[in-house]
């Protein structure tokens, strides 16, 4: 009962915000979370329901240095086989490409790995779109059984062996080597990982040549199929959860995978969650293939398609899917002054 109700008022939104076919009015931005600083006084974001990524992020570079080390240190694992780097490759979108990652058990995560990239500017995390903080991610990672598999004693203890892990938390903290500053550590390095300026930022913030034509014409198309409904504010995406089968029953109920697609109710145990997953974001989306919680979708515009059967109710024809998928692109962003 509770879980129609959701989907009832997910689709109310996404009628509000649906402009009649093919017109040019556009839907009235949605009230996000705000993670961005106030937006430009000049370009055209006030009337966009996307906001540009701000060019500078406040982090403290000591803690930046000291947290980019931790986690890209395999030693920090159980067995030494793993780092948080293993599944979060910055040079292929913050992810690593494949539909599931290899796990320190010798097996397979259970879910398509996110993108690293701008997780700061989040809302909800993970595909069960839990709240809390970056310091929580990183504890989670350190201790699954599917992450680094070991406890904060023998973390401690490995660094209190490493001369230059002394040196760096010295500078970074007062009180040194202690599980919160580990947290905080890795949790300003992800903070660090913003990547604003791409071409739609510039495009919103005045510079009407950022895009082109056919790239500005998928935008339109974007928030007239209505994908704004959830995919809005500066991460595209990421701040709200909806259930994967509003229209349509995309989900695989195949039993040995049923307990794996029921959705965010495997954490919560709530009815009205199950099938439901956080809404990713989209920015780098055309580097972070394969698509969706099961990486089922290899290439952009199948998830396009996916996505307007099973979310919108609707077939978007092959000309608007391609139109779409071009903006889509235009989302990449810059990642220390270099595109990605």
């Amino acid at each position: 009962m509770r879980n129609n109700i959701t989907k009832t008022l997910l689709l109310i939104i996404i009628l509000i915000t649906l402009p009649h076919a093919y017109s040019e009015t556009r839907p009235a931005s949605i009230p996000t979370t705000s993670f961005y600083s106030a937006p430009p006084k000049t370009g055209i974001t006030s009337n966009e329901p996307i906001k540009p990524i701000p060019n500078n992020s406040n982090v403290n570079a000591d803690k930046v240095a000291l947290g980019q080390r931790l986690f890209e240190d395999k030693n920090l694992s159980s067995d030494g086989s793993k780092a948080c780097r293993s599944c979060h490759h910055l040079d292929k979108g913050g992810a690593d490409g494949e539909q599931f990652s290899p796990s320190i058990d010798g097996g397979y995560r259970v879910r398509n790995t996110p993108s690293i990239y701008n997780v700061s500017l989040l809302a909800l995390y993970g595909w069960y779109g839990l709240p809390g903080n970056l310091e929580n991610i990183a504890e989670t990672i350190i201790r699954s059984k599917k992450g680094l598999a070991t406890e904060w004693s023998a973390v401690i203890k490995t660094l209190n062996k490493d001369q230059e892990y002394l040196k760096l938390f010295d500078v970074a903290y007062s009180d040194g080597i202690k599980p919160d500053n580990i947290k905080n550590a890795i949790a300003e390095y992800m903070r660090s990982l913003t990547t604003p300026n791409s071409r739609f930022d510039q495009y919103l913030r005045g510079n009407l040549q950022a895009i082109s034509a056919a790239e500005k014409e998928g935008y339109r198309l974007f928030k007239q199929y209505g994908c704004t409904s959830c995919h809005q504010g500066v991460a595209v995406g990421g701040n709200m959860v909806a259930p994967f089968n509003l229209f349509k029953n995309y989900l695989n109920q195949d039993v040995t995978q049923q307990q794996l697609e029921l959705g965010r109710i495997n954490n919560t145990k709530d009815e009205s969650d199950k099938y439901v997953f956080r809404v990713p974001s989209l920015r780098n989306v055309a580097l972070t293939s394969p698509y969706f919680h099961d990486g089922s979708a290899t290439r952009l515009e199948t998830a396009v398609d996916i996505m307007g059967r099973y979310m919108l109710g609707r077939v978007i024809p092959t000309n608007d899917r391609k139109l779409i998928v071009r903006f889509l692109h235009t989302l990449t962003g810059n990642y220390q002054g270099q595109p990605l």
